[in-house]
């Protein structure tokens, strides 16, 4: 059966402007929890150097920064949070547990960022990215991915959860830190499987 994630994903549709997986996945996920909302919106609410995104992208932080930047001006009853995948608490039983536990609630959406050629095994395809999780099956371990960049990478896309984890390690040339995800959430933030993390923020630097 499908989790509750997928059926909110399904009911939107997003394609990333070029080199704008970053925002996009905050829209995307947005308004897949309940809250329609467009790139055009998140650059205009936050202010975001449009130039700057484009040619340089953004990593994790910054992109959790432009999120807790937007819910606090438009007023969302949402929070969000980060883990990047340094932190000691995120092995990879930690990871399949929060897939599990995030595959049947309605309330979240799980936004990794990730290493391109590590996540679809193939090389010389692509650098860092940003996508959604749709759905989780526990007994395959395997992930249903939500592109923001169909038209190269096809809208819904299967992954192993060890291939995933393992693209979300990866080091981000621009932070020299690994990569992680964003779990953005509506009322305040839960405890993942993972235990709460707050703050725990890469240097501030970008990311293509």
């Amino acid at each position: 059966m499908p989790g509750k994630d997928l059926d909110n994903i399904v009911l939107t549709q997003f394609q990333q402007p070029i080199n704008c997986c970053n925002v996009t996945s905050l829209a995307y996920a947005l308004s897949a929890l309940g809250y329609p909302t467009t790139v055009d919106e998140i650059f205009y609410v936050t202010r975001l150097p449009i130039a700057s995104v484009l040619d340089d992208g953004m990593t994790l932080a910054e992109t959790y920064d432009t999120c807790v930047l937007y819910l606090k001006n438009s007023g969302l009853p949402m929070s969000v949070q980060m883990i990047c995948f340094d932190s000691p608490a995120m092995s990879f039983d930690a990871f399949l547990a929060e897939l599990e536990r995030a595959s049947s609630d309605p309330d979240d959406i799980h936004i990794f960022n990730f290493g391109v050629q590590i996540a679809h095994a193939v090389p010389n395809i692509g650098g860092g990215h940003f996508s959604l999780m749709a759905d989780y099956d526990r007994q395959t371990q395997e992930l249903l991915v939500a592109d923001t960049n169909p038209k190269k990478y096809t809208r819904y896309w299967k992954c192993p959860a060890r291939r995933m984890y393992d693209a979300c390690v990866d080091k981000d040339s621009s932070s020299s830190r690994p990569r992680g995800m964003l779990i953005l959430r509506k009322g305040d933030a839960a405890t993942t499987a993972a235990g709460k993390h707050k703050g725990d923020k890469p240097a501030a630097a970008r990311s293509s």
